[in-house]
């Protein structure tokens, strides 16, 4: 995916595929980690799903008898990305297989802790769905700044660490066509087993209004701001070398959200959120950068067990 290393080693492959095509099978193709700009196409598919992860929204925080615990699972909408924006790998130039989840399952814990603060664990189980396997843990610190009889106010501090493992640069669909050739420009020779680190620290501000009556209903909505390190690790067999490219990259996002919590009984309620961050991204080479955000629909049952 690194498109000046490629093109660098390009003649070399050359060389040693024709006088020794044993010894080219051996080669590995690695350097030191390119630093990418937080608006390249790359960056951009890796700041796409991190902020699917965010701990962002679906619950304002309230206070919580020290030892009470909530379980839950969120569920979060992967809006299917059009041609264009597959189009990520070496500056925009090679499409890669990024519709590979519709949704992403999260469980998680919600603990009381004294003085208001709540423990918000969630992860993703490391077991390989939809062709991916995602180990992700986001670990969120929350607290009610203001509650009264209708209006919460509250402050969330949030992060993240993991990756996500999947055949991202060489999938099956591109082993259809011969290395080099149409439909397989990267020279693919077998299925890529690619790693994306998502990681992320940040904090957002919420809001929640009780309406008077026997509504079961509250509104609520939430802005944040998280610092994004990103990073990229190919490992494909490409035109009979490893290919061990790695790029990393870094940058802030913006997030904002707003739904409804419903009490469906004393213990168990359903979240409702539509989630937006908008992104910077430069399609090509020397493009200007416009704005592609990330959209979706997220929801969270939750049951407090005592």
């Amino acid at each position: 995916m690194n498109l000046k290393l490629v093109a660098g080693t390009g003649l070399t492959m050359l060389l040693l595929a024709l006088s020794s095509p044993l010894a080219a099978q051996t080669q590995s193709v690695a350097g030191p980690p390119e630093q990418l700009a937080f608006d390249r196409p790359e960056s951009w598919a890796l700041g796409h799903f991190t902020a699917a992860t965010l701990l962002s929204g679906l619950e304002t925080p309230v206070t919580r008898r020290p030892g009470e615990v909530s379980i839950g699972l969120e569920i979060g909408w992967l809006p299917r990305l059009s041609p264009s924006e597959l189009r990520v790998g070496f500056d925009g130039f090679e499409t890669e297989d990024l519709n590979k989840a519709s949704f992403i399952p999260r469980p998680r814990v919600t603990v009381g802790l004294p003085a208001r603060w709540s423990l918000i664990v969630a992860g993703t189980p490391p077991v390989r769905m939809f062709g991916v396997k995602a180990a992700l843990l986001a670990l969120g610190l929350e607290r009610p700044l203001l509650e009264t009889l209708r209006w919460t106010v509250g402050l969330r501090g949030y992060g993240q660490i993991g990756t996500a493992n999947a055949s991202f640069t060489c999938s099956a669909s591109k082993l259809a066509f011969a290395p080099g050739a149409p439909g397989n420009t990267e020279g693919c020779e077998a299925l890529s087993s690619d790693t994306a680190t998502l990681r992320y620290v940040g904090a957002e501000a919420s809001v929640a209004y009780q309406p008077r009556g026997p509504s079961r209903l509250s509104p609520h909505a939430a802005i944040g701001l998280a610092h994004v390190d990103d990073a990229f690790q190919v490992d494909a067999l490409v035109f009979g070398y490893v290919d061990h490219t790695r790029m990393v990259t870094h940058g802030t996002i913006v997030s904002g959200s707003g739904g409804v919590t419903a009490r469906l009984t004393p213990s168990l309620s359903l979240g409702l959120d539509v989630f937006y961050s908008p992104f910077r991204v430069s399609r090509s080479l020397g493009a200007p950068a416009q704005n592609d955000g990330f959209f979706n629909l997220r929801a969270l049952v939750s049951y407090r067990l005592r």
